[in-house]
């Protein structure tokens, strides 16, 4: 009887280091849920790629293999008219885009590209976490995301061929816009917009087929189009801004601990690339950008009022069609303009 207890206890022994051993094996052979994150700038980019690169280092550390991000710069797995439904269908797991140009889904999206909402580069980037929560709501709601947070990417100034001062020299100027409120901004400041992505800005440039664009002044530093329009206006008439959306089913079948991680280093190059933009990048690109022999006009503040007034019925008139969305919207926009009014430092 006690010989066949002692084999027993030995099979028992036997059985469970077997087990731990395939459990451990099973454990060690588990792969990572990856997700692919997609951004519109090109490999290399600083700081738009680069911060992405650092976000998803510093979260693949702190995830310790359970979750990884991958980064897929310059329209690799997804062109950027396509990151909306891209996240919402699942085919990309998270997009850093502007989400204002996805308007023709819903045109509450393009509420923050209203022209002229913002008064300055500083009311778009206090503006930036309040308007999360405002848009995250409406992805949730119907677009199966999660908004996670946005950046100041500039705002849209104006490189052109020939130089543009006032609303008059802006008579009939054929200008490539991305967007529907880019395109509209330009139509009422007396331009002809042309629909163009702005990966085409460039050759469409060349060939003339257009005289001008609308781009933040680091997208047209980087996108080459100071080699084809000698003249840079600046009177940020959009807020250019670029948020991060995941996938609202892959988001909430995250573990808490992983969202938590998520959310804090996505929060933390928020802050580290509106700093930069606000501290560092403008003044590094218009040094630059006169390196490239274009000039630089700053729309004085008496004149940007001028295009300014142009849009004040109109926007409001949007706004009210967006109800309760259009109104917080105006709320954070206003209260920000007035912490951060016009000055001229402020306009890039």
């Amino acid at each position: 009887m006690k010989k066949r207890y002692v084999l027993f206890s030995v099979l028992m022994m036997v059985f469970f280091l077997v087990g731990i051993v395939i459990s451990g094996t099973a454990m060690a052979q588990k792969k990572p849920v990856v997700l692919r994150l997609v951004i519109p700038a090109p490999e290399g980019d600083w700081p738009l790629t680069f911060k992405d690169k650092e976000l998803a280092k510093r979260f693949n550390e702190r995830a310790k293999g359970e979750y990884i991000i991958e980064v897929h710069a310059g329209g690799a797995l997804a062109k950027l008219p396509e990151y909306f439904d891209a996240v919402r269908i699942g085919a990309v797991e998270i997009a850093d885009g502007p989400w204002g140009m996805y308007s023709f889904l819903d045109p509450r999206l393009g509420v923050i590209e209203l022209p002229f909402l913002f008064s300055s580069m500083g009311a778009v980037t206090a503006a930036s976490k309040p308007l999360v929560t405002i848009y995250d709501q409406l992805f949730q709601e119907k677009f199966n995301a999660k908004g996670l947070g946005m950046v100041n990417t500039g705002g849209l100034q104006l490189f052109s061929t020939k130089l543009v001062k006032t609303l008059e020299d802006m008579k009939g100027l054929l200008v490539g816009a991305i967007s529907p409120p880019a395109a509209e901004m330009t139509k009422q400041l007396g331009g002809s917009p042309v629909t163009i992505m702005w990966t085409d800005f460039y050759e469409s440039l060349q060939k003339k087929v257009i005289e001008a664009v609308t781009m933040s002044s680091h997208g047209g530093l980087v996108m080459g189009m100071t080699d084809v329009c000698k003249h840079l206006t600046i009177f940020h008439g959009i807020a250019a801004t670029n948020g991060f959306s995941i996938n609202l089913d892959v988001w909430k079948k995250m573990p808490p601990n992983i969202q938590k991680i998520l959310q804090e280093e996505v929060d933390k190059t928020v802050d580290w690339f509106n700093n930069t933009v606000m501290t560092k990048l403008g003044d590094d690109d218009m040094k630059a950008i006169k390196g490239k022999g274009v000039s630089i006009y700053i729309v004085p503040k008496a004149e940007r009022d001028r295009w300014e007034k142009l849009f004040i019925s109109s926007n409001e008139k949007q706004i009210a069609s967006f109800g309760d969305f259009g109104q917080k919207v105006k709320k954070v926009a206003d209260d920000m303009n007035k912490r951060y009014p016009y000055t001229e430092r402020g306009m890039y």
